[in-house]
């Protein structure tokens, strides 16, 4: 039986791909660097750590480059943007649902503690969710040592754990850590790439019980 469900926010429960895309050419014009063309071209070059996913779009992520700047500038940039953004069809319902059936949940992700915490008051998802925890700093390396503390404290078994997400590093520390995975097609990630993966995808965020139970 699953006791535990570790939700990713940016991509799986919050719907902000279309509004990375565009800050992201924002920020590339900004720094004269070539945009992405469509969805498919953002997705086939997004990836953590995020340093990476920036030396692939052009971004000098060596010590004195540019990377720290144009991290910040997106930040700026995400913010005023994402404020428009609203959760995934089904985000509530399946909440809400998990809730219900005695499943404990908590958000674990690669945004900065107080940008999640910002981001996460507006939907009130508080009777929902036991915890929501993010990363030090701004330039989401990884999750996993939060998922790894995570665990810890709740003393959860593994085995019993499911973690939620829309992208390859979700399924990683799902198996870092011995536990399940369910991929979510909504996100930052082609379903086409999930698929590579070993864990079931979905394209509606309500299957995701099923697969819980």
């Amino acid at each position: 039986m699953v006791t535990h469900v570790v939700w990713d926010w940016n991509g799986t429960l919050l719907d902000d791909l279309h509004c990375c895309i565009d800050v992201t050419n924002t920020l590339l014009t900004e720094y004269g660097l070539p945009v992405l063309d469509d969805v498919a071209a953002y997705q086939r070059v997004f990836r953590f750590p995020v340093a990476d996913y920036y030396a692939d779009l052009g971004f000098d992520t060596r010590p004195g480059g540019n990377f720290d700047t144009a991290s910040v500038r997106y930040l700026e940039l995400y913010h005023a943007a994402a404020a428009g953004c609203e959760l995934h069809n089904g985000a509530r319902e399946t909440l809400r649902t998990l809730h219900a059936a005695g499943v404990r949940q908590v958000v674990i992700s690669a945004s900065e503690q107080q940008n999640l915490l910002k981001q996460l008051s507006p939907f009130e998802l508080n009777g929902w969710l036991d915890g929501a925890h993010g990363i030090a700093d701004i330039y989401a390396a990884s999750k996993l040592s939060i998922a790894q503390r995570w665990l810890a404290t709740t003393g959860a078994d593994p085995a019993k754990v499911v973690f939620v997400g829309d992208s390859e590093h979700d399924y990683e520390i799902a198996m870092a850590l011995g536990a399940c995975c369910v991929l979510f097609s909504g996100g930052h990630h082609s379903r086409d790439h999930l698929q590579t993966l070993d864990a079931p995808v979905v394209d509606d965020l309500t299957q995701v019980a099923a697969h819980v139970r």
